[in-house]
């Protein structure tokens, strides 16, 4: 038994670099990277997931600016800096609210602007909440002769609040917000650096029009990392976690670090670079000593997969999605822009890059399995509690293709005639199939490349890989033959897990699989 002990060492739902600092616990230096954005530009904007690292990282930053020099002892900044100025710092934050009313809005404003007056023991006269802020910056370079540093945290939330409203408010909170962002462009004289985060990209919102010197660093592979966990700080960071957790769970550290990954790693925001760990999830693992879908269940997937469905989406096209950079840099919309609405939500991540083209798809099994899940309960919304995702996931792991069979057969019976039509129209069998498996938190991929062809699915596990190759208004037997044919397996040659073989058969006549045959590759 290992004399690790973790207690209070994560710091579960807490974003500020001081307190992390101050209670010793677990914090990922990221200082390094940002020393180096301090010294290269003054204006920058960061586009990343909601619960992604983003308010520590301004924490730290406002730690840095302030010069607290004694809560970096030890961490990269400690060792580059060498003149630790004291800037006066703005930081504002537009979470902690629904922004239901413009009124909401301007008071929020105004509280924010309040809160830095108080920290900077400064005073203004009472007036709009743009005109204070502008009065704010000032009065902060008269009262410390130094130029200010300004900090914004989810910038976006209040646009994000008000995008569905049928009424004027969402223009009325942008113009609001335009004018109250274009301050930081008049009071340009005044600043020393600007960091704005949110989840959406601005390129297209025209909040910041004027700010020409806005620097997106979003898709940038130098920042990649900047925030989350990437494996090589997941190695050098929490390696002792992983043997705690595998002692907690009855696992080996190794089989612990496979979890890991295959749960909560697999983001990538740049063309290159390492995946990059949700550190949301990651954190809460280790805090619970155990796997769970963490930052999924805190989103809001079942109702933009409502949306998407209603505008007949198509899903089977989800994986391996192509775009080119202005696609993910759009402002995000169901209506004119869903593959960015997916990709900066979280839910799909950059997996591929070549010749300016991003392909995208589900960053791991939590985002994956829980996208699928929230999908299978919008279009077998009268079923869901028949159709057990825990057998599957069992019958699986055991090897056992006919039980797995049987279990998709009855999830497809789920549907009655008229349904079944609709769905082989929108969202073709293969799909459906695939549907059923990842929201039993399966590893399966569709389509997957071959010298001699595509496999129609693959489903992975530690023991076995599954071949899945589908027939419509055919056989089985020649759906098997297929596999053989084209020697698929010979894709995972070496690999020593035992490979089935499925040829299924499916019927749009009956609408169900009408056979199904399973072979050994050893056989």
């Amino acid at each position: 038994m290992t004399s690790f002990n973790p207690m209070g060492r994560y710091p579960v739902g807490d974003s500020s670099f001081t307190k992390i600092r101050e209670k010793g616990q677990v914090y990922v230096d990221k200082t390094a990277l940002l020393y180096r954005l301090t010294y290269e530009s003054d204006y920058y904007f960061l586009s990343r997931p909601r619960r992604f690292g983003k308010s520590l990282m301004l924490s730290t930053l406002k730690a840095y600016f302030e010069g607290k020099r004694e809560l970096f002892d030890g961490l990269a900044i400690a060792r580059l800096e060498k003149d630790w100025t004291h800037y006066p710092v703005i930081h504002l934050s537009m979470g902690g609210e629904d922004f239901r009313a413009i009124e909401i809005l301007e008071s929020h404003l105004n509280g924010e602007i309040t809160d830095n007056l108080r920290t900077l023991k400064l005073e203004v006269e009472r007036d709009t909440a743009s005109r204070r802020f502008k009065s704010l910056i000032q009065a902060a370079v008269e009262r410390y002769g130094k130029k200010v540093v300004i900090l914004i945290d989810e910038y976006d939330k209040p646009m994000l609040d008000t995008r569905h409203r049928a009424d004027a408010l969402h223009e009325d909170v942008k113009n609001l917000l335009r004018g109250f962002y274009g301050v930081i462009k008049e009071s340009a004289d005044y600043i020393r650096f600007v960091m704005i985060t949110g989840v959406t990209k601005f390129s297209h919102v025209n909040i910041f029009s004027g700010l020409n010197n806005l620097k997106d660093i979003s898709l940038n592979p130098e920042y990649n990392a900047l925030c989350g966990i990437s494996e090589t700080e997941m190695r050098e960071y929490f390696q002792e976690d992983m043997k705690y957790f595998a002692e907690k769970n009855g696992m080996t550290p190794d089989e612990v670090s496979k979890e890991f990954k295959l749960h909560y790693d697999g983001y990538r925001f740049a063309s290159e670079g390492e995946n990059i760990y949700n550190p949301f999830s990651t954190i809460l693992a280790f805090s619970n000593m155990r796997f769970d879908d963490y930052w999924f269940s805190t989103g809001t997937s079942r109702h933009l997969v409502e949306e998407l469905q209603h505008r007949h989406y198509d899903f089977k096209n989800l994986e391996g999605i192509e775009v080119g950079k202005n696609e993910l840099m759009s402002e995000p919309s169901v209506e004119e822009a869903p593959i960015a609405l997916l990709y900066q939500a979280g839910y799909l991540t950059i997996k591929d890059y070549s010749d300016g083209i991003y392909t995208l798809g589900f960053p791991n099994k939590e985002v994956s399995s829980g996208f699928n899940n929230d999908l299978l309960k919008l279009i077998v919304p009268h079923s869901i509690g028949k159709f057990s995702a825990l057998h599957l996931a069992k019958y699986a792991k055991q090897g056992d293709a006919e039980a797995i069979m049987n279990m998709l057969q009855f999830g497809l019976s789920q549907w009655n005639n008229m349904e079944m039509q609709k769905l082989e129209l929108e969202y073709h069998i293969k799909t459906l199939l695939k549907t059923l498996l990842m929201a039993a938190g399966l590893d399966v991929e569709g389509e997957v490349q071959t010298p001699a062809g595509r496999i129609d699915m693959v489903l992975e596990n530690k023991d076995y890989i599954y071949l899945f190759e589908f027939k419509i208004n055919s056989t089985a037997k020649k759906a098997l033959a297929q596999i053989d044919d084209k020697d698929y397996p010979f894709r995972y040659h070496g690999d020593p897990r035992t490979i089935i073989k499925i040829g299924t058969s499916y019927s749009t006549r009956y609408r169900r699989l009408t056979g199904w045959e399973i072979a050994k590759e050893s056989e």
